[in-house]
């Protein structure tokens, strides 16, 4: 890689660094921020090397639970009986890039337990590749390479750098070529070559914060970009339709400022020699996109020949209640559902008995758009009771959305729900509701 104008080399991720001087005290405590903030203090801060980590980011358990692991493993399967490759792509815990010494400058006596975070995450995406995706390890890939590491996120922003962006893409292309070289031939790991120009400035979403709580103007970051111009161009009688394509479904790393500011469909393109398509979404949670696109009905028709599904490490696969939503908007697809007399006023609760043999999933169709949030509390034939929620994020487009959410309600062990509670939020206004047999 040509990174030569990075400052910055291992020893600084390693050596001590001086005594932390936080940017200021209100950002440890929760009543001292504001609102929109408080729900991710404390906030440990280094004015000296400039690095801020929000608690959010702190955890240290990532594997999955036995019922997660069955629920990705189903989705997976449905994307392989309509013989669409599919890849999941998590950026590693910023914490862990980041490093101890890093860390211990933010956080003084607040301990976290790195080594623990870097277990359990190498267990999540060891398990997450035992689904059959196609997924790369970006915490090893980033932890091998001192210069990368140094340089795969910014400081005082939650999001990758181009440079991050770039080398996942990579990184993903050399696995798919070594799994399925035969998806995509051209498929390879690409050098990283800095292009002209003065790259790219980050004002920061976590810099944001210091201006609102502490009245700091820490000014932007600025990242290099890289050139990610194709090695094939496509020539006078050439389709720019020929050849397998990519559908980009993710997150604030693939869409941010309503862009692909880092570049990660370009550096996608780039290491394929592909038609990429970033249908991403910044702030629709971890399935905001990939769900629209399941039911645009884009999968069924074959538009792409892998779906890259890109979400945060800050989301929990053991939050199941996203993959039901998921799997059911997936598994309905293939299935009729038994339709269910609605009589209820809107938020109000509706009791449903799952009679005449197990249901697999239920689909809610909601008059609206804009508010398409419910909670269900199942009853299984053991007495005991579970929850799920769906939910569609507000920040998914209006256009992207479907009028039914759909849970799967499989794929509890032993266990069979026999009734559920279905409870609106208050703006969401029930139309109908199918039952799809188990």
């Amino acid at each position: 890689m040509k990174l030569a104008s990075l400052i910055g080399t291992a020893a600084l991720l390693a050596a001590p660094l001086a005594l932390a001087e936080p940017y200021c005290p209100a950002l440890l405590e929760a009543e001292s921020l504001p609102k929109r903030y408080a729900k991710v203090a404390p906030i440990h801060s280094d004015r000296q090397s400039g690095w801020m980590f929000t608690q959010d980011q702190l955890k240290d358990r990532y594997d999955m639970k036995t019922s997660a692991a069955t629920l990705v493993t189903e989705i997976a399967r449905a994307f392989a009986s309509r013989d669409v490759a599919l890849a999941i792509l998590i950026a590693p815990p910023r914490p862990v890039v980041a490093g101890q010494a890093r860390l211990d400058g933010a956080m003084g006596d607040a301990r976290y337990d790195l080594a623990a975070a870097e277990a359990s995450f190498s267990k999540l995406i060891a398990e997450l590749s035992a689904t059959g995706a196609i997924v790369p390890d970006l915490q090893a890939l980033a932890l091998g390479d001192p210069t990368l590491r140094e340089g795969f996120y910014f400081r005082r922003d939650t999001h990758w750098t181009p440079m991050g962006a770039a080398a996942s893409a990579s990184a993903l292309a050399a696995l798919t070529a070594q799994t399925t070289p035969s998806l995509f031939p051209k498929a390879a790991p690409f050098e990283l070559i800095e292009a002209p120009g003065t790259g790219l400035e980050e004002d920061g979403s976590l810099a944001e914060i210091l201006r609102k709580a502490c009245a700091e103007e820490p000014g932007a970051e600025t990242a290099p970009l890289y050139d990610l111009a194709r090695p094939s161009s496509l020539g006078l009688l050439d389709s720019a339709a020929e050849g397998p394509s990519i559908a980009l479904l993710g997150s604030s790393f693939s869409n941010r400022n309503k862009s692909d500011d880092y570049r990660f469909g370009d550096a996608l393109s780039r290491a394929f020699d592909a038609e990429v398509e970033n249908f991403s979404v910044s702030g629709g949670g971890p399935i905001g996109a990939i769900e629209a696109y399941v039911l645009s009905g884009a999968l069924d028709r074959h538009d792409h020949a892998l779906v890259v599904w890109e979400l945060p490490y800050t989301e929990s696969f053991n939050s199941t209640s996203f993959l039901r939503q998921l799997l059911g908007a997936l598994e309905a697809q293939d299935a009729r559902g038994q339709a269910i007399p609605v009589a209820a006023a809107p938020g109000q609760r509706i009791e449903i008995p799952l009679t005449g043999g197990a249901s697999a999933g239920i689909e809610v169709v909601t008059r609206g758009l804009k508010d398409q949030n419910m909670r269900l509390e199942l009853r299984f034939d053991d007495g005991s009771k579970g929850k799920l929620s769906l939910r569609r994020r507000r920040a998914v487009p209006v256009e992207m959305r479907s009028h039914s959410v759909f849970g799967s309600l499989a794929h509890f062990g032993s266990k069979t729900p026999v009734a559920l509670t279905l409870t609106p939020a208050k703006g969401a206004e029930i139309a109908d509701i199918r039952l799809f047999p188990g």
